[in-house]
């Protein structure tokens, strides 16, 4: 009864042993790319790279030559006199 327990337990660890073993992390993906101009591009928003960048306070805003004025994915304004 004993060597049998012992036997179990011994096959548990090794099992457990050879999981750990053989596990490989994922390399880790974000789902969110934090690169707003890229992701304006790819949305087709803009084309380029802003004109200009206001910063007021903590507020980054990224103006376009086609007037939009984002801060971070959002549209916050449009430039007067732009089309």
């Amino acid at each position: 009864m004993k060597l049998q327990n012992l036997i179990h337990i011994v096959i548990g660890i090794v099992c457990v042993a050879a999981t750990v073993a053989t596990a490989q992390a994922e390399p880790r993906q974000h789902k969110h790319n934090r690169n707003y101009i890229l992701r304006r591009q790819e949305a087709g928003l803009v084309s380029g790279v802003p004109t200009t960048r206001r910063i007021i306070g903590k507020r980054e805003i990224d103006i376009y030559r086609n007037g939009l004025m984002f801060e971070k994915d959002n549209v916050v304004g449009v430039r007067a006199g732009s089309r």
